[in-house]
């Protein structure tokens, strides 16, 4: 009978350890849908995907507006 009631201790004692380690607020990654070229509205193409925002960029000179969401 004793060991349940340390084995639930345990269990009770590590999710409350868990609870305060997960963080409050967590972000949605950035995603990258398509290049700007086939992408007639980038902001709509990610508002249809779930996303607040999107933006076309570009890293480098050479390479396409990439419409990515955020």
């Amino acid at each position: 009978m004793n060991y349940k009631i340390g084995f639930m201790s345990l269990l009770v004692i590590t999710s409350i350890i868990f609870l305060f380690l997960v963080p409050d607020k967590v972000e949605a990654q950035k995603e990258c849908i398509a290049p700007c070229t086939l992408v007639g509205d980038c902001t709509a193409a990610c508002i249809s995907k779930g996303y607040t925002v999107g933006q076309c960029v570009g890293w480098k000179d050479k390479d396409p507006f990439i419409c990515c969401c955020n």
